[in-house]
Protein backbone atom coordinates (compact mmCIF):
# COMPACT_ATOMS: atom_id res chain seq x y z
CA UNK A 1 0.00 0.00 0.00
CA UNK A 2 3.04 2.46 0.98
CA UNK A 3 4.67 1.78 -2.50
CA UNK A 4 1.82 3.51 -4.24
CA UNK A 5 1.74 5.98 -2.14
CA UNK A 6 2.06 8.57 -4.62
CA UNK A 7 -1.31 7.23 -6.65
CA UNK A 8 -4.37 6.45 -5.85
CA UNK A 9 -5.51 2.76 -6.03
CA UNK A 10 -6.13 1.28 -9.55
CA UNK A 11 -9.02 -0.88 -10.50
CA UNK A 12 -7.01 -3.60 -11.17
CA UNK A 13 -5.05 -3.72 -8.12
CA UNK A 14 -5.23 -7.00 -5.36
CA UNK A 15 -8.40 -7.21 -4.17
CA UNK A 16 -6.67 -7.44 -0.29
CA UNK A 17 -5.66 -3.89 -0.92
CA UNK A 18 -9.11 -3.04 -2.36
CA UNK A 19 -10.78 -4.66 0.49
CA UNK A 20 -9.00 -2.76 3.22
CA UNK A 21 -9.40 0.91 1.15
CA UNK A 22 -13.33 0.12 1.33
CA UNK A 23 -13.19 -0.70 4.85
CA UNK A 24 -11.00 2.63 5.52
CA UNK A 25 -13.81 4.31 3.45
CA UNK A 26 -16.35 3.06 5.64
CA UNK A 27 -14.85 4.08 8.55
CA UNK A 28 -14.14 7.47 7.32
CA UNK A 29 -17.39 7.84 6.10
CA UNK A 30 -18.61 7.12 9.76
CA UNK A 31 -17.11 10.19 10.76
CA UNK A 32 -18.23 12.11 8.26
CA UNK A 33 -14.57 12.61 6.45
CA UNK A 34 -14.40 11.89 2.81
CA UNK A 35 -11.22 11.69 0.62
CA UNK A 36 -11.33 14.97 -0.78
CA UNK A 37 -11.34 16.81 3.00
CA UNK A 38 -8.10 13.69 3.66
CA UNK A 39 -6.51 15.26 1.22
CA UNK A 40 -7.17 18.85 2.24
CA UNK A 41 -5.56 18.13 5.90
CA UNK A 42 -2.42 16.99 4.89
CA UNK A 43 -2.23 19.68 2.45
CA UNK A 44 -2.78 22.00 5.16
CA UNK A 45 -0.42 20.23 7.49
CA UNK A 46 2.40 20.15 4.34
CA UNK A 47 1.90 23.93 3.41
CA UNK A 48 2.09 25.24 6.63
CA UNK A 49 3.47 28.76 6.59
CA UNK A 50 6.38 30.14 8.31
CA UNK A 51 4.38 33.35 9.18
CA UNK A 52 3.16 31.09 11.85
CA UNK A 53 5.74 30.36 13.54
CA UNK A 54 6.19 33.62 15.77
CA UNK A 55 2.63 32.77 17.15
CA UNK A 56 3.76 29.68 18.05
CA UNK A 57 6.66 30.17 20.05
CA UNK A 58 5.23 33.64 21.42
CA UNK A 59 1.78 31.22 22.95
CA UNK A 60 4.66 28.30 23.94
CA UNK A 61 6.50 30.65 26.06
CA UNK A 62 3.32 32.59 27.65
CA UNK A 63 2.16 28.80 28.47
CA UNK A 64 5.45 27.92 30.09
CA UNK A 65 5.54 31.35 32.33
CA UNK A 66 1.24 30.16 33.36
CA UNK A 67 2.43 26.94 33.83
CA UNK A 68 5.23 27.04 35.91
CA UNK A 69 3.98 29.92 38.39
CA UNK A 70 0.77 28.04 38.44
CA UNK A 71 2.45 24.86 39.91
CA UNK A 72 5.06 26.84 42.09
CA UNK A 73 1.80 28.67 43.81
CA UNK A 74 -0.39 25.35 44.11
CA UNK A 75 -3.11 26.64 41.76
CA UNK A 76 -4.63 23.98 39.75
CA UNK A 77 -6.79 26.70 37.69
CA UNK A 78 -3.50 28.44 36.49
CA UNK A 79 -2.24 25.07 35.25
CA UNK A 80 -5.00 24.43 33.31
CA UNK A 81 -4.84 27.71 31.62
CA UNK A 82 -1.56 27.03 30.70
CA UNK A 83 -2.47 23.84 29.06
CA UNK A 84 -5.28 25.56 26.97
CA UNK A 85 -2.63 28.10 25.45
CA UNK A 86 -0.01 25.34 25.07
CA UNK A 87 0.71 24.87 21.08
CA UNK A 88 2.68 21.83 21.58
CA UNK A 89 -0.02 19.67 21.01
CA UNK A 90 -0.15 20.59 16.82
CA UNK A 91 3.51 19.73 15.89
CA UNK A 92 3.24 16.35 17.61
CA UNK A 93 -0.02 15.57 15.97
CA UNK A 94 1.72 16.24 12.52
CA UNK A 95 4.29 14.06 13.22
CA UNK A 96 2.03 11.29 13.81
CA UNK A 97 0.31 12.22 10.44
CA UNK A 98 3.97 12.21 8.67
CA UNK A 99 4.66 8.70 10.02
CA UNK A 100 1.29 7.44 9.41
CA UNK A 101 1.28 8.81 5.20
CA UNK A 102 5.06 8.42 4.33
CA UNK A 103 5.78 12.03 4.26
CA UNK A 104 9.28 12.09 5.23
CA UNK A 105 9.18 16.42 5.30
CA UNK A 106 6.51 16.13 7.48
CA UNK A 107 7.73 13.96 9.79
CA UNK A 108 10.98 15.70 9.82
CA UNK A 109 10.08 19.38 10.05
CA UNK A 110 7.25 18.11 12.67
CA UNK A 111 10.02 16.27 14.88
CA UNK A 112 12.74 19.05 14.59
CA UNK A 113 9.85 21.50 16.14
CA UNK A 114 8.93 19.14 19.04
CA UNK A 115 12.67 18.71 19.84
CA UNK A 116 13.08 22.80 19.96
CA UNK A 117 9.92 23.23 21.94
CA UNK A 118 10.80 20.55 24.34
CA UNK A 119 14.41 22.16 25.04
CA UNK A 120 13.26 25.90 25.06
CA UNK A 121 10.07 25.18 27.32
CA UNK A 122 12.85 23.19 29.72
CA UNK A 123 15.70 25.86 29.71
CA UNK A 124 13.22 28.30 30.53
CA UNK A 125 11.29 26.90 33.21
CA UNK A 126 14.77 26.17 34.59
CA UNK A 127 15.76 29.60 34.10
CA UNK A 128 12.24 30.75 35.66
CA UNK A 129 13.06 28.68 38.65
CA UNK A 130 16.61 29.94 39.34
CA UNK A 131 14.45 33.93 40.17
CA UNK A 132 12.04 32.52 42.50
CA UNK A 133 12.54 33.41 46.03
CA UNK A 134 11.32 30.02 47.72
CA UNK A 135 11.33 26.61 46.93
CA UNK A 136 8.58 24.27 47.81
CA UNK A 137 6.97 21.22 46.33
CA UNK A 138 3.72 21.75 46.07
CA UNK A 139 0.89 19.35 44.95
CA UNK A 140 0.98 20.22 41.35
CA UNK A 141 4.46 19.60 41.51
CA UNK A 142 4.72 16.58 43.30
CA UNK A 143 1.37 15.23 41.30
CA UNK A 144 3.99 15.31 37.99
CA UNK A 145 6.54 13.73 39.29
CA UNK A 146 4.97 9.99 39.85
CA UNK A 147 3.52 8.99 36.84
CA UNK A 148 2.03 5.73 36.80
CA UNK A 149 0.31 3.19 33.86
CA UNK A 150 -2.86 5.07 34.74
CA UNK A 151 -1.42 8.51 33.46
CA UNK A 152 -0.54 6.40 30.37
CA UNK A 153 -3.84 5.30 29.63
CA UNK A 154 -5.04 8.44 30.00
CA UNK A 155 -3.01 9.37 27.63
CA UNK A 156 -4.27 7.12 25.16
CA UNK A 157 -7.71 8.56 24.88
CA UNK A 158 -6.55 11.97 24.59
CA UNK A 159 -4.45 10.98 21.79
CA UNK A 160 -7.39 9.45 19.93
CA UNK A 161 -9.29 12.66 20.56
CA UNK A 162 -6.54 14.19 19.59
CA UNK A 163 -6.63 12.45 16.37
CA UNK A 164 -10.36 13.25 15.99
CA UNK A 165 -10.18 16.79 16.49
CA UNK A 166 -7.48 16.65 13.45
CA UNK A 167 -9.80 15.34 10.77
CA UNK A 168 -12.70 16.88 12.28
CA UNK A 169 -11.86 20.30 12.75
CA UNK A 170 -15.01 22.84 13.43
CA UNK A 171 -17.16 24.08 16.29
CA UNK A 172 -18.53 20.52 17.36
CA UNK A 173 -14.87 19.51 18.42
CA UNK A 174 -13.92 22.75 20.11
CA UNK A 175 -14.94 21.31 23.55
CA UNK A 176 -13.20 17.84 22.62
CA UNK A 177 -9.91 20.00 21.83
CA UNK A 178 -10.29 21.86 24.91
CA UNK A 179 -10.65 19.08 26.80
CA UNK A 180 -8.06 16.97 25.33
CA UNK A 181 -5.30 20.28 25.87
CA UNK A 182 -6.57 19.61 29.51
CA UNK A 183 -6.35 15.99 29.75
CA UNK A 184 -2.46 15.22 28.00
CA UNK A 185 -0.88 17.79 30.18
CA UNK A 186 2.11 18.75 28.03
CA UNK A 187 3.65 21.38 29.09
CA UNK A 188 3.38 20.85 33.15
CA UNK A 189 5.55 18.02 32.80
CA UNK A 190 8.40 19.86 30.85
CA UNK A 191 7.99 22.96 33.32
CA UNK A 192 8.66 20.60 36.44
CA UNK A 193 11.63 19.08 34.57
CA UNK A 194 12.82 22.60 34.57
CA UNK A 195 12.01 23.37 38.25
CA UNK A 196 14.07 20.51 39.07
CA UNK A 197 16.68 21.16 37.17
CA UNK A 198 16.65 24.62 39.01
CA UNK A 199 16.42 23.33 42.26
CA UNK A 200 19.21 20.34 41.46
CA UNK A 201 16.29 17.46 42.84
CA UNK A 202 16.83 14.57 40.13
CA UNK A 203 14.08 12.77 41.44
CA UNK A 204 12.01 15.31 40.29
CA UNK A 205 13.10 15.82 37.30
CA UNK A 206 13.69 12.55 35.77
CA UNK A 207 9.88 11.56 37.07
CA UNK A 208 8.35 14.37 35.08
CA UNK A 209 10.23 13.61 32.33
CA UNK A 210 9.20 10.08 32.25
CA UNK A 211 5.46 11.42 32.75
CA UNK A 212 6.19 13.64 29.43
CA UNK A 213 8.05 10.60 27.42
CA UNK A 214 4.48 8.88 28.15
CA UNK A 215 2.60 11.42 26.87
CA UNK A 216 4.73 11.93 23.58
CA UNK A 217 5.14 8.11 22.89
CA UNK A 218 1.06 7.60 23.77
CA UNK A 219 0.10 10.31 21.05
CA UNK A 220 1.94 9.25 18.43
CA UNK A 221 1.34 5.82 18.29
CA UNK A 222 -2.01 6.03 18.72
CA UNK A 223 -2.30 9.33 16.10
CA UNK A 224 -0.60 6.81 13.29
CA UNK A 225 -3.22 4.23 13.96
CA UNK A 226 -6.02 6.60 14.05
CA UNK A 227 -4.98 7.97 11.02
CA UNK A 228 -3.95 4.90 9.14
CA UNK A 229 -7.72 3.36 10.14
CA UNK A 230 -9.09 6.52 8.73
CA UNK A 231 -7.13 5.95 5.42
CA UNK A 232 -4.91 9.06 5.91
CA UNK A 233 -2.12 6.53 3.64
CA UNK A 234 -4.14 6.65 0.83
CA UNK A 235 -3.76 10.20 -0.02
CA UNK A 236 -1.50 10.83 -2.86
CA UNK A 237 1.08 12.61 -1.14
CA UNK A 238 4.06 12.89 -3.42
CA UNK A 239 3.23 16.03 -5.70
CA UNK A 240 1.92 17.87 -2.77
CA UNK A 241 5.70 17.10 -1.06
CA UNK A 242 7.59 17.71 -3.67
CA UNK A 243 6.03 21.10 -4.45
CA UNK A 244 6.22 22.13 -0.82
CA UNK A 245 10.35 20.36 -1.01
CA UNK A 246 10.64 23.08 -4.16
CA UNK A 247 9.66 26.44 -1.90
CA UNK A 248 11.99 25.42 0.57
CA UNK A 249 15.41 26.34 0.92
CA UNK A 250 18.47 24.10 0.68
CA UNK A 251 18.55 22.87 4.35
CA UNK A 252 19.13 20.14 6.48
CA UNK A 253 15.52 19.37 7.06
CA UNK A 254 15.29 19.05 3.05
CA UNK A 255 18.37 17.06 2.20
CA UNK A 256 17.47 14.65 5.50
CA UNK A 257 13.68 14.19 3.63
CA UNK A 258 15.06 13.22 0.63
CA UNK A 259 17.18 10.82 1.99
CA UNK A 260 14.93 8.96 3.88
CA UNK A 261 12.53 9.06 0.95
CA UNK A 262 13.93 5.73 -0.10
CA UNK A 263 13.10 4.05 3.39
CA UNK A 264 9.33 5.49 3.90
CA UNK A 265 8.48 4.20 0.37
CA UNK A 266 9.34 0.58 0.94
CA UNK A 267 6.55 -1.97 0.70
CA UNK A 268 6.60 -2.33 4.34
CA UNK A 269 7.78 0.75 5.67
CA UNK A 270 4.77 1.82 7.45
CA UNK A 271 5.63 -1.37 9.86
CA UNK A 272 8.44 0.78 10.35
CA UNK A 273 7.14 3.81 11.22
CA UNK A 274 4.44 2.41 13.39
CA UNK A 275 7.30 0.67 15.72
CA UNK A 276 9.58 3.25 16.61
CA UNK A 277 6.46 4.87 18.96
CA UNK A 278 5.91 1.71 19.90
CA UNK A 279 9.19 0.69 21.02
CA UNK A 280 9.56 3.84 23.06
CA UNK A 281 5.86 3.20 24.67
CA UNK A 282 7.14 -0.12 25.46
CA UNK A 283 10.07 1.30 26.92
CA UNK A 284 8.32 3.53 29.45
CA UNK A 285 5.76 1.02 30.20
CA UNK A 286 7.51 -0.98 32.33
CA UNK A 287 8.62 1.44 34.74
CA UNK A 288 5.21 3.56 34.75
CA UNK A 289 3.85 -0.25 35.92
CA UNK A 290 5.81 -0.32 38.69
CA UNK A 291 5.18 2.97 40.09
CA UNK A 292 1.49 1.59 39.55
CA UNK A 293 2.22 -0.72 41.64
CA UNK A 294 3.93 0.76 44.19
CA UNK A 295 0.82 3.78 44.82
CA UNK A 296 -0.72 0.81 44.74
CA UNK A 297 1.03 -0.25 47.80
CA UNK A 298 0.95 2.97 49.02
CA UNK A 299 -2.92 3.35 48.92
CA UNK A 300 -3.43 -0.02 50.47
CA UNK A 301 -1.30 0.33 53.59
CA UNK A 302 -2.03 3.85 54.51
CA UNK A 303 -5.69 2.64 54.37
CA UNK A 304 -5.40 0.12 56.49
CA UNK A 305 -2.97 2.54 59.44
CA UNK A 306 -5.85 4.80 58.97
CA UNK A 307 -8.49 2.13 60.08
CA UNK A 308 -5.89 1.34 62.83
CA UNK A 309 -5.71 4.87 64.34
CA UNK A 310 -9.17 4.87 63.78
CA UNK A 311 -10.12 2.50 66.03
CA UNK A 312 -7.51 3.45 69.04
CA UNK A 313 -9.27 4.93 72.01
CA UNK A 314 -10.18 8.51 72.21
CA UNK A 315 -6.84 9.36 74.20
CA UNK A 316 -4.97 9.48 70.88
CA UNK A 317 -5.16 12.74 70.39
CA UNK A 318 -2.72 13.64 66.85
CA UNK A 319 -1.48 11.70 64.67
CA UNK A 320 1.12 11.77 61.36
CA UNK A 321 1.32 8.61 58.75
CA UNK A 322 3.69 8.86 56.11
CA UNK A 323 3.92 5.81 53.59
CA UNK A 324 6.38 6.28 50.97
CA UNK A 325 9.01 4.03 48.72
CA UNK A 326 8.30 1.07 50.83
CA UNK A 327 9.11 2.67 54.16
CA UNK A 328 6.26 3.42 56.93
CA UNK A 329 6.29 5.85 59.84
CA UNK A 330 3.71 6.92 62.57
CA UNK A 331 4.13 9.45 65.16
CA UNK A 332 0.92 9.20 67.65
CA UNK A 333 0.65 11.79 70.80
CA UNK A 334 -1.10 9.66 73.59
CA UNK A 335 -2.71 10.91 76.76
CA UNK A 336 -1.31 8.79 79.43
CA UNK A 337 1.14 7.23 81.09
CA UNK A 338 4.49 5.85 79.54
CA UNK A 339 4.04 2.20 79.67
CA UNK A 340 0.49 2.58 78.01
CA UNK A 341 2.64 4.48 74.78
CA UNK A 342 5.41 1.81 74.98
CA UNK A 343 2.10 -1.07 74.44
CA UNK A 344 0.65 0.54 71.98
CA UNK A 345 3.43 1.47 70.08
CA UNK A 346 4.50 -2.56 70.33
CA UNK A 347 1.23 -3.17 69.15
CA UNK A 348 0.75 -0.73 66.24
CA UNK A 349 4.40 -1.63 65.15
CA UNK A 350 3.53 -5.66 64.51
CA UNK A 351 0.13 -4.78 62.98
CA UNK A 352 1.37 -2.10 60.29
CA UNK A 353 4.17 -5.37 59.55
CA UNK A 354 1.54 -7.69 58.55
CA UNK A 355 -0.20 -5.19 56.50
CA UNK A 356 3.26 -3.58 54.80
CA UNK A 357 5.23 -6.19 54.74
CA UNK A 358 8.09 -4.07 56.43
CA UNK A 359 9.04 -2.98 59.27
CA UNK A 360 7.50 0.39 60.28
CA UNK A 361 8.86 3.15 62.76
CA UNK A 362 6.15 3.72 65.16
CA UNK A 363 6.65 7.06 67.47
CA UNK A 364 4.03 7.30 70.15
CA UNK A 365 5.09 9.91 72.80
CA UNK A 366 3.18 10.01 76.01
CA UNK A 367 1.60 13.11 77.50
CA UNK A 368 0.64 12.43 81.18
CA UNK A 369 -2.87 14.23 81.55
CA UNK A 370 -5.46 14.20 84.69
CA UNK A 371 -5.72 11.22 86.16
CA UNK A 372 -2.38 10.13 85.16
CA UNK A 373 -0.68 13.26 86.99
CA UNK A 374 -2.83 12.10 90.12
CA UNK A 375 -2.02 8.49 90.14
CA UNK A 376 1.80 9.47 90.05
CA UNK A 377 0.84 11.89 92.54
CA UNK A 378 -0.49 8.96 94.85
CA UNK A 379 1.97 6.79 94.10
CA UNK A 380 4.54 9.24 95.27
CA UNK A 381 3.06 9.88 98.53
CA UNK A 382 2.40 6.38 99.58
CA UNK A 383 5.98 5.87 98.83
CA UNK A 384 8.56 6.24 101.66
CA UNK A 385 11.85 5.70 99.70
CA UNK A 386 12.67 8.81 98.29
CA UNK A 387 12.61 8.66 94.07
CA UNK A 388 15.17 10.53 91.81
CA UNK A 389 13.41 12.17 89.20
CA UNK A 390 15.49 13.12 86.02
CA UNK A 391 14.80 16.13 84.82
CA UNK A 392 13.25 16.05 81.48
CA UNK A 393 13.18 18.74 78.99
CA UNK A 394 9.23 20.02 78.46
CA UNK A 395 8.09 19.28 75.36
CA UNK A 396 6.90 22.46 74.34
CA UNK A 397 10.99 23.67 74.70
CA UNK A 398 11.40 20.98 72.19
CA UNK A 399 8.83 22.02 69.83
CA UNK A 400 10.20 25.25 70.03
CA UNK A 401 13.36 24.50 69.03
CA UNK A 402 12.80 22.39 66.65
CA UNK A 403 10.48 24.91 65.26
CA UNK A 404 13.26 27.81 65.51
CA UNK A 405 15.47 25.27 63.48
CA UNK A 406 12.88 25.20 60.47
CA UNK A 407 12.18 28.89 60.34
CA UNK A 408 15.87 29.51 60.03
CA UNK A 409 15.94 27.18 56.98
CA UNK A 410 12.88 27.61 54.98
CA UNK A 411 12.65 31.35 55.53
CA UNK A 412 12.64 33.48 52.59
CA UNK A 413 15.61 36.03 52.60
CA UNK A 414 13.53 38.74 50.10
CA UNK A 415 11.56 39.34 53.11
CA UNK A 416 14.09 40.77 55.25
CA UNK A 417 15.60 39.58 58.88
CA UNK A 418 13.61 37.53 60.81
CA UNK A 419 13.79 39.10 63.91
CA UNK A 420 10.93 37.25 66.52
CA UNK A 421 8.59 34.69 66.13
CA UNK A 422 5.49 33.54 68.92
CA UNK A 423 3.84 30.03 68.52
CA UNK A 424 -0.08 29.83 69.26
CA UNK A 425 -2.45 27.59 69.83
CA UNK A 426 -5.74 28.90 69.08
CA UNK A 427 -9.58 26.30 70.16
CA UNK A 428 -9.99 24.11 67.23
CA UNK A 429 -7.28 25.20 64.73
CA UNK A 430 -4.27 24.85 64.03
CA UNK A 431 -1.03 25.48 65.60
CA UNK A 432 -0.18 29.63 64.71
CA UNK A 433 3.28 31.05 64.28
CA UNK A 434 3.36 34.74 63.97
CA UNK A 435 6.46 35.67 62.39
CA UNK A 436 7.75 39.29 62.55
CA UNK A 437 9.93 40.35 60.27
CA UNK A 438 11.54 44.12 59.00
CA UNK A 439 11.11 44.33 55.28
CA UNK A 440 7.68 44.18 53.17
CA UNK A 441 5.21 41.72 53.56
CA UNK A 442 5.05 37.98 52.64
CA UNK A 443 1.74 37.77 50.61
CA UNK A 444 -0.43 34.99 50.99
CA UNK A 445 1.09 32.72 48.77
CA UNK A 446 4.42 32.67 50.25
CA UNK A 447 2.73 32.66 53.91
CA UNK A 448 1.01 29.82 52.76
CA UNK A 449 4.01 27.84 51.66
CA UNK A 450 5.85 29.38 54.84
CA UNK A 451 2.89 26.87 56.72
CA UNK A 452 3.14 24.00 54.44
CA UNK A 453 6.93 23.72 54.73
CA UNK A 454 6.86 23.83 58.60
CA UNK A 455 3.84 21.48 58.62
CA UNK A 456 5.87 18.83 56.55
CA UNK A 457 9.04 19.46 59.24
CA UNK A 458 7.03 19.29 62.07
CA UNK A 459 4.14 16.46 61.56
CA UNK A 460 1.37 18.81 62.63
CA UNK A 461 -0.61 21.41 60.75
CA UNK A 462 0.55 25.04 61.17
CA UNK A 463 -0.73 28.42 59.86
CA UNK A 464 1.78 31.16 59.36
CA UNK A 465 0.73 34.89 60.39
CA UNK A 466 2.75 37.47 59.13
CA UNK A 467 3.65 41.01 61.18
CA UNK A 468 6.18 42.99 58.81
CA UNK A 469 7.57 45.68 60.25
CA UNK A 470 8.26 48.53 57.26
CA UNK A 471 12.27 49.05 56.88
CA UNK A 472 11.16 52.67 55.24
CA UNK A 473 11.37 55.90 57.63
CA UNK A 474 7.90 57.47 58.50
CA UNK A 475 8.05 61.38 57.96
CA UNK A 476 6.32 64.04 58.21
CA UNK A 477 6.29 67.56 58.43
CA UNK A 478 6.46 69.60 61.52
CA UNK A 479 2.78 70.64 61.31
CA UNK A 480 1.54 67.34 60.43
CA UNK A 481 2.82 65.40 63.71
CA UNK A 482 -0.78 63.81 65.09
CA UNK A 483 -1.10 61.89 61.64
CA UNK A 484 2.62 61.06 61.87
CA UNK A 485 2.11 59.50 65.80
CA UNK A 486 -0.80 57.64 64.54
CA UNK A 487 1.30 55.94 61.75
CA UNK A 488 4.27 55.30 63.71
CA UNK A 489 2.97 54.34 66.88
CA UNK A 490 2.41 50.84 66.12
CA UNK A 491 6.14 49.97 64.01
CA UNK A 492 7.39 51.85 67.63
CA UNK A 493 5.11 49.41 69.61
CA UNK A 494 6.97 46.18 68.35
CA UNK A 495 10.44 48.31 69.33
CA UNK A 496 9.00 47.31 73.15
CA UNK A 497 8.36 44.02 72.71
CA UNK A 498 11.39 42.67 70.69
CA UNK A 499 14.57 42.75 71.79
CA UNK A 500 16.28 43.02 68.80
CA UNK A 501 14.92 46.27 67.43
CA UNK A 502 15.61 49.72 67.47
CA UNK A 503 13.73 52.80 67.33
CA UNK A 504 15.12 55.71 65.82
CA UNK A 505 12.80 59.33 66.41
CA UNK A 506 13.47 63.09 65.49
CA UNK A 507 10.89 65.55 66.14
CA UNK A 508 11.12 69.08 65.05
CA UNK A 509 11.93 71.94 67.02
CA UNK A 510 9.44 74.31 68.27
CA UNK A 511 8.74 77.47 65.82
CA UNK A 512 10.26 80.94 67.30
CA UNK A 513 11.54 81.52 70.83
CA UNK A 514 7.86 79.92 72.07
CA UNK A 515 7.32 76.93 72.10
CA UNK A 516 4.06 75.33 69.69
CA UNK A 517 1.53 74.15 71.62
CA UNK A 518 0.98 71.35 69.12
CA UNK A 519 4.77 70.37 69.10
CA UNK A 520 4.71 70.22 72.99
CA UNK A 521 1.10 67.61 73.13
CA UNK A 522 2.36 65.32 70.14
CA UNK A 523 5.49 65.50 72.23
CA UNK A 524 3.33 64.41 75.72
CA UNK A 525 1.18 61.92 73.49
CA UNK A 526 4.86 60.59 72.31
CA UNK A 527 6.52 59.95 75.45
CA UNK A 528 3.31 58.32 76.77
CA UNK A 529 3.82 55.11 74.77
CA UNK A 530 5.33 52.29 76.36
CA UNK A 531 7.27 51.65 73.93
CA UNK A 532 9.22 54.97 75.11
CA UNK A 533 10.42 52.99 78.36
CA UNK A 534 12.87 50.89 76.38
CA UNK A 535 16.45 51.93 76.22
CA UNK A 536 16.17 50.77 73.11
CA UNK A 537 14.34 53.99 71.15
CA UNK A 538 16.38 57.38 71.11
CA UNK A 539 14.58 60.79 70.33
CA UNK A 540 16.26 63.44 69.12
CA UNK A 541 16.12 67.02 67.60
CA UNK A 542 15.44 66.93 63.94
CA UNK A 543 14.45 68.70 61.05
CA UNK A 544 10.97 66.92 61.13
CA UNK A 545 8.80 64.45 62.30
CA UNK A 546 10.41 61.08 61.48
CA UNK A 547 10.58 57.46 63.06
CA UNK A 548 11.83 54.63 61.82
CA UNK A 549 12.63 50.80 63.43
CA UNK A 550 15.52 48.54 62.15
CA UNK A 551 17.86 45.73 63.48
CA UNK A 552 20.49 48.47 64.13
CA UNK A 553 21.46 50.48 67.07
CA UNK A 554 20.76 54.69 66.05
CA UNK A 555 23.65 56.25 64.37
CA UNK A 556 24.96 59.02 66.71
CA UNK A 557 24.20 62.90 65.88
CA UNK A 558 26.40 64.49 63.47
CA UNK A 559 28.71 67.17 65.80
CA UNK A 560 28.05 70.61 64.80
CA UNK A 561 30.70 72.59 62.40
CA UNK A 562 33.36 74.14 64.40
CA UNK A 563 32.47 77.67 63.49
CA UNK A 564 28.74 77.16 64.35
CA UNK A 565 27.20 78.90 67.50
CA UNK A 566 26.92 77.18 70.72
CA UNK A 567 23.83 74.95 70.47
CA UNK A 568 23.07 75.55 67.06
CA UNK A 569 22.76 73.02 64.49
CA UNK A 570 23.77 70.23 67.59
CA UNK A 571 20.18 68.10 67.49
CA UNK A 572 19.47 66.99 71.14
CA UNK A 573 19.50 63.63 72.29
CA UNK A 574 16.54 63.38 74.62
CA UNK A 575 17.21 59.91 75.39
CA UNK A 576 13.62 58.89 75.89
CA UNK A 577 11.49 62.24 76.79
Amino acid sequence: MDQDRGRAPQAGGPPAAHAGTAFQDRIAAAFGIEPQAREAIVRSMLERSAKGAAGYWLQLFLAMGIASLGLVLGSGAVVIGAMLISPLMGPIVELGMGLAIGSPFLALRSFTRVAFSVVMVVTSAAALTLTLPFYEVTSEIAARTSPTALDLLIAIFCAIAAAYTTVRPGSDTTSTAAGTAIGIALVPPLCVVGYGIGTRVKSIASGAALLFTANLCAILLFAILCFLLLGYSAVSTAELEHAELAKQKPGAIRRAARALQVFFELRHGWIFRVMMPLALLGAVYFPLREALARVSWQVRVRTAIVRMLDALPQSTVRSSVTVDHGSVAVRLVLLGRADEAERLERDLRAQIAVVAGVTPKVDVIAVLDASALEEVAASVRASSTPIDVAPKEPELALVQRELAASLGGAWPHAAGPLVAWRLRFPDNEPAVVEVVHVGPALGAPAADLLGRALSRELGAEVAVQDRAIAPEPIVAEPEGGWPWLQEARPALAWVGDVEALHGCVEVPPSPGDKPSGEVEAVLAALRSLPALRSDRVHVREGARWRAVVSTAPCAPPEPAPADAPAGAGAPADAGAP
